[in-house]
């Protein structure tokens, strides 16, 4: 991967953290966050539908969405340890048979990658420098609907992300944690063509599902 945010991410998202993530979803599920989207997306209906679900860990939404009746998933990661193990769920729950894996930055990849209902990106735009062609490249990809979570704008959230962000400066780390403002994230997807479906806030992050508007002939 050319993009040095995405060698941070190979970096930081290693074996040890994969693995430790795996036994917690087994253990508990889903995060709260995860689960709130998960809600989100079921409400409206998943049977039958595409998936395309960028940056998704361990592959939370897609083993939910698949045993709700979704037909396929793509996941795009740009961690191989989470990619590996997400296979290796994906093949101990049965449905590794609609399930499609790629490695890699998704921004560089969009234009071979066939569109899907519905695109997640669950605590993806906080790590990725370039918001808006993550999130505009994502929306041409989505036909229906785009369900996001990412950190609220907050000062609790800006001083742990400076914190953070120092600490691997200093370490000679490639990664970093971005904040984009949830306006800036709305004005993305609205000049893409869609509208809010659901919207949720919690102490740190928010969950919003948008859906694609129909226009007039």
């Amino acid at each position: 991967m050319s993009c040095r945010q995405c060698q941070g991410i190979e970096r930081l998202f290693n074996p040890k953290l994969a693995e430790q993530e795996l036994r917690q979803y087994r253990r508990r599920g889903p995060s709260k966050t995860t689960k709130i989207l998960i809600e989100s997306i079921l409400a409206r209906g998943v049977s039958g539908s595409t998936l395309l679900d960028i940056g998704g860990g361990v592959g939370a939404i897609p083993n939910a969405l698949l045993d709700a009746g979704a037909e396929s998933v793509v996941s795009v990661e740009a961690s191989n340890a989470y990619l590996e193990v997400a296979a290796r769920e994906a093949e101990r729950r049965g449905v590794a048979d609609r399930w499609t894996f790629r490695h890699g930055d998704f921004v560089e990849q969009a234009a071979d990658i066939p569109p899907a209902d519905g695109v997640t990106l669950d605590r993806v735009i906080c790590c990725y420098h370039d918001m808006h062609s993550l999130v505009q490249l994502a929306a041409t990809r989505a036909r229906r609907w785009i369900g996001l979570v990412f950190p609220s704008d907050t000062l609790l959230f800006r001083i742990g992300a400076m914190a953070m962000n120092g600490g691997l400066l200093l370490a000679g780390h490639p990664y970093r944690m971005f904040l984009h403002r949830r306006r800036d994230v709305m004005q993305v997807l609205s000049a893409s063509g869609f509208a809010v479906n659901t919207s949720r806030r919690t102490l740190l992050w928010n969950v919003m599902l948008f859906d694609r508007q129909l226009t007039g002939t």
